[in-house]
């Protein structure tokens, strides 16, 4: 006799248990995320809920007991404040100037760095220099090269005959604001190269050489096919770059402390002199609340005027 087929030992009992532990494509997304979700909203979410509270409240750390509901007063100490407006002010400049020179030198260097030339992937890998150092070595680079007396700045100037004396670039308001930028612009224009030139890779040839055939030059084919194509990738740099460098607080921190007297201070160096040196964290949050407001608000504001992620109508 052929032998039968003996069921395997639990057999439906064991379908039915891996039936139940089978997970769908959505929960198996979900359980993959879970990590990210608990690690964002710990350190990344909780933080700015915390902070919106207690924009409400007055609190003194050195006194943890005494937490006063104050309700609009930290908004009114801020606005009442003509610090707080004149850091405002020193933040739109930081911020403007430093996202104008990203940009311009950002486009330009991936521009160049996009000619197919003999070593230019070394070129390319030099660039990430300046971002991949941390901040704290670069600002106190920067200090030394920027020194009145022993920088190399000022000492390569003297030589060139293009100054008659020493300039004191940390020590005067406009040349200290000057040196934030530069510094801020010298070591996040990577970014922005990095952005443009992954852009600019994507981009069909046969645009360029259909554009050369009806005789536009160099410039019309930036115009018309270059510039066009980076324009949602420029919308999206652009906006964060704006974020990260409105919020930037170490950099101008560890090169001028704010200074010469507060010349330098951006909100962000506010937020902090309130909460740290003057103990008021609820001011100090509600100057973070005010940041995140404007933030939002201008950043709404310029993806709908720059058309980014608009429907193409049918004409």
């Amino acid at each position: 006799m052929a032998p039968r087929d003996v069921p395997a030992r639990g057999g439906p009992q064991r379908a039915r248990r891996s039936s139940r532990l089978r997970l769908s494509e959505t929960q198996l997304g979900l359980f993959f995320m879970l990590p990210f979700i608990v690690t964002a909203a710990a350190f990344m979410v909780w933080p700015v809920v915390e902070a919106i509270r207690m924009a409400f409240f007055a609190y003194n750390p050195l006194r943890p007991d005494d937490v006063r509901f104050v309700g609009l007063r930290n908004f009114e100490i801020i606005l009442d404040d003509p610090l707080f407006w004149e850091s405002f002010r020193q933040a739109l400049v930081w911020t403007g100037w430093s996202i104008l020179l990203q940009t311009a030198f950002g486009v330009g260097l991936a521009l160049l760095l996009h000619v197919p030339l003999p070593g230019i992937a070394a070129f390319r890998g030099l660039l990430l220099f300046p971002y991949i150092v941390p901040t704290v070595v670069i600002a106190l680079n920067w200090r030394w090269i920027f020194n009145s007396e022993i920088g190399v700045v000022n000492h390569l100037l003297l030589r060139a005959g293009l100054i008659e004396r020493n300039v004191a670039w940390l020590s005067t308001p406009e040349m200290a604001m000057a040196s934030a930028i530069l510094l801020n612009v010298w070591k996040y224009t990577p970014f922005v190269v990095i952005c443009v030139l992954a852009r600019l890779q994507t981009i069909p040839t046969e645009l360029y050489d259909a554009a050369k055939v009806d005789g536009a030059g160099t410039l019309r084919r930036f115009l018309d096919i270059t510039l066009p194509m980076l324009k949602e990738v420029l919308v999206v740099v652009v906006v964060f770059r704006t974020i990260w460098t409105f919020n930037k607080f170490e950099e101008i921190y560890l090169l001028t402390r704010g200074g010469p007297g507060t010349t330098t201070f951006n909100l962000a160096v506010y937020a902090f002199e309130q909460g740290m040196a003057n103990l008021r964290l609820g001011v100090a949050a509600a100057t973070g609340v005010v940041m995140i407001a404007l933030l939002l608000a201008g950043s709404v504001v310029y993806v709908r005027v720059s058309g980014f992620g608009a429907e193409e109508r049918p004409a």
